[in-house]
């Protein structure tokens, strides 16, 4: 794993292996990957709306990789030797806090590997970026994920009319990682 210590920032040739999934950042050339899975009627339904085309999701991949080299953004791609697992994303870094968000995976995969992209973010969010809350937003619809969110250690904070508010500190996330692995099948 690449990061630059002076700055706190991951560097541009981030890379990771962990629990059977290849981790890297989000390219131009995943931009079709990510509009599929973000049009999807069923998939895409808990995230904003996005546009169905490739070129403005290309378009906004440029954009988002200036923030990446600021260390303001961070935008994931996951894979299992080679087939797509999913994307997510930590964004509106501020100080010691910032978002575990925009969480999609490709249907029908086996059921620990979205959940262990849920774990590996949240590694580079605490341990490797070293920041303290993740403060995030999931639809009220979105009852499972709210479960295994609240399984993972995560505390309500408020909800509006479509989300509900949450946040996760690191010691939060400590205390539960290897409870929540074990429900996977995985020890550490």
């Amino acid at each position: 794993m690449d990061i630059n210590p002076l700055r706190g920032k991951l560097g541009k040739d981030f890379a990771l292996e962990k629990y059977g999934l290849q981790v890297r950042f989000v390219n131009e050339d995943d931009a079709e990957y990510i509009v599929n899975l973000r049009t999807n009627g069923k998939l895409g339904r808990f995230l904003s709306v996005i546009q169905n085309d490739v070129e403005a999701q290309k378009q906004w991949i440029r954009a988002y990789k200036t923030r990446e080299e600021q260390g303001l953004e961070y935008y994931f791609y996951y894979s299992q030797n080679g087939t797509p697992v999913g994307v997510n994303r930590i964004y509106n870094i501020k100080n010691k806090t910032a978002t575990a968000g925009s969480w999609i995976c490709t249907p029908d995969l086996p059921i620990e590997l979205p959940f262990l992209t849920l774990v590996i973010i949240r590694e580079i969010f605490f341990e490797t970026l070293q920041l303290e809350t993740d403060i995030f937003d999931i639809r009220k619809a979105n009852k499972k994920i709210i479960r295994m969110h609240n399984m993972m250690g995560a505390h309500f904070m408020y909800e509006n009319d479509i989300d509900v508010f949450h946040y996760m500190t690191n010691e939060d996330f400590k205390k539960n990682k290897a409870k929540f692995l074990g429900y996977l099948g995985i020890t550490i």
